[in-house]
């Protein structure tokens, strides 16, 4: 099998000891032979292969847009399907072939119901001399929430590297011996459980689900998410892959029809600094938080746990805000614990009362698991709150695999350690921020909830500032109290913010860019650029910013944030051109912004 450029290359085969595949790129080997296969009921697929016959080879070459990295998402590739004879039992495989990168799915049509799907046999066994990015925290919530901090190992460490044991979460970036990535993850997570890695030793990696031995049970027919091999030759490759929503299905017309209620923009949070208000989540607080939001220009604010027991009568107070927030052109979300919202029936009468007070998306949190019934839940929600034209946002969930595309009404998803565990006297490292673009966000958006200028562990000022510009989301939720900003005058942040996009045209990964050590990434918003640069270390950088990216023969004026100290900002203007250098110092842990604009 090749990819349309024959960039990359698999093999499907019958081997020793059953199924068996194998992917490269050009002539680097990304995965060694690797088993596949599936157990449905009491019936193994993929042990005693007789037939491997190709029943479709067809190519997709197509453009849509796309919210988020860049505006336009590129789907070209060769998809083959495979019919698998085993005796009495045939099955198909459905391979796709991309220059960056080769996906495959198992498609069972099942004679039972409902299947119970008891183990997936399907590995990926890697190159020798590979390191490793993953996530790691040592509690009960390192796999049920994916925060944990991203951190390296040798491929042969992955099965003891980890105190809770050798399961690890996705993605895993792969850094290869001799240059380039492998991203390992899975795509299209629907009616399944989510996918975790089990590193065997050996280089092996086997499919492990949350349920473990006890499988989950699916009615009708078993079709598998998406088994994900990504390769990138460098960091910009890996971070502007489409190849994650490319293997989701485009929206449902029907479901949503009318999109103009899905509106992308920044929002103010009252609880993560709650500890430093007199009446947190008191009606005139959050219009207080709803006047900085206005203040600011930003679309939304979030009304977090609190709101239900707090006020003497929810849904006319809900309502009250809802209209001071419309008033000021400032939307409401509300939060909601999931637990309350498993039954369906509960669920949409709660939803049915959000939408008639007037708010506009809901968070719900505490899935704390991608168990198949978690995974259920997560879509019904969606497709409930479509139906109600009301925005999403996740949080205590797995990474994205792609979801945004198919149900655009989701704006992001935590699955990544955030800002909030600086409160939680777990402070976030630099390195593990400047881990971030390049693994967890490869996936896809996430809530990070960035700025928490006044807990700000180890990083400066421009650092927290630049976050809001490296990490990818539809729904950028500022950490910090507004009243901060003014009080430890961070006037230049502030008007920084005001004029902080939150999708893009286009994303490019600077030069000198190194995973968990420097992160330069430029974005391009209509004929603006911003270029964002964190420093990971604890050693002062000396970035030397090329910009290549910018137009030939245009003159830009370009305004400079950096770090005048640990607890102050300076802003400096300069006028520049494509051929023009820029070297800037970088405190420890320091950061850079710059805007970029075409003169006249």
């Amino acid at each position: 099998m090749h990819s349309p450029n024959g960039i990359v290359s698999a093999k499907l085969y019958a081997g020793k000891g059953g199924l068996k595949y194998c992917v490269k790129a050009e002539k680097i080997e990304l995965i060694e032979p690797s088993a596949l296969g599936i157990i449905i009921n009491d019936k193994i697929f993929g042990k005693a292969v007789n037939h491997i016959k190709l029943i479709s080879k067809t190519t997709i070459d197509e453009k849509y847009s796309l919210r988020g990295k860049k505006s336009e998402a590129s789907n070209k590739c060769t998809v083959y399907t495979f019919e698998i004879t085993e005796g009495a039992l045939k099955y198909d495989i459905e391979f796709k072939l991309f220059d960056d990168g080769c996906a495959f799915r198992y498609l069972v049509k099942t004679v039972a119901k409902p299947s119970r799907i008891r183990e997936e046999l399907t590995t990926f066994t890697l190159t020798p001399k590979t390191k490793v990015w993953y996530f790691e925290r040592n509690s009960v919530w390192k796999l049920r929430s994916y925060a944990g901090v991203w951190q390296r190992t040798a491929i042969d460490s992955l099965p003891i590297i980890s105190i809770q044991g050798p399961i690890q979460g996705k993605p895993l970036i792969v850094e290869l011996e001799d240059g380039g990535y492998v991203m390992l993850t899975e795509a299209a997570l629907y009616n399944y459980s989510g996918m975790r890695f089990k590193a065997l030793g050996k280089r092996e990696l086997k499919v492990n689900f949350t349920e473990e031995e006890n499988g989950f049970t699916i009615n009708g027919d078993v079709i598998t998410p998406w088994r994900v091999v990504g390769y990138a030759k460098d960091l910009n490759a890996l971070v502007n892959t489409d190849i994650i929503t490319n293997l989701n299905p485009s929206p449902d017309l029907k479901l949503y029809a009318d999109t103009e209620y899905i509106k992308p923009g920044r929002s103010v949070w009252s609880w993560l600094t709650q500890h430093t208000q007199k009446n947190y989540m008191l009606p005139d607080s959050e219009k207080r938080f709803i006047d900085d939001a206005h203040e600011l220009g930003f679309e939304y604010t979030m009304i977090d746990e609190g709101w239900e027991s707090k006020w003497n009568n929810k849904w006319v107070q809900l309502q009250e805000l809802c209209k001071y927030g419309a008033d000021r052109n400032v939307g409401v979300w509300i939060w909601k614990h999931s637990r309350d919202l498993r039954k369906p029936s509960v669920r949409d009468a709660f939803l049915d009362s959000v939408k008639a007070e007037g708010a506009v998306g809901v968070k719900t949190d505490f899935m704390n698991s991608e168990a198949k019934e978690l995974i259920d839940f997560e879509i019904g929600f969606l497709k409930a709150c479509a139906k109600r034209e009301l925005m999403v946002n996740f949080h205590g969930c797995h990474t994205s695999t792609g979801e945004s595309r198919t149900y655009p009404n989701e704006l992001t998803r935590e699955g990544v350690r955030g800002m909030e565990l600086n409160i939680m006297n777990e402070p976030i490292p630099a390195s593990h921020n400047a881990a971030l673009p390049f693994t967890r966000f490869v996936t896809g958006h996430g809530d990070y909830t960035p700025g928490l200028f006044s807990n700000r562990a180890n990083t400066t000022y421009a650092h927290q500032l630049a976050m809001f510009y490296l990490l990818e989301s539809s729904f950028q939720c500022l950490a910090d109290n507004p009243e901060y900003l003014s009080e430890a005058k961070l006037e230049i942040a502030v008007k920084m913010l005001k004029n902080l996009p939150v999708t893009w045209d286009e994303t490019i990964v600077l030069p000198d860019s190194k995973i968990g050590v420097l992160a330069a990434i430029a974005r391009r918003k209509g004929d603006v650029w911003y270029v964002a640069v964190i420093n990971g270390t604890d050693e002062k950088y000396t970035y030397n910013l090329a910009l290549s990216f910018l137009k030939k023969g245009i003159n830009y004026s370009a305004t400079y944030v950096t770090d005048n100290t640990n607890e102050s900002l300076h802003e400096r203007t300069a006028v520049l051109d494509k051929s023009s250098k820029s070297v800037n110092e970088l405190l420890p842990t320091g950061g850079l912004l710059m805007t970029i604009k075409p003169v006249n």
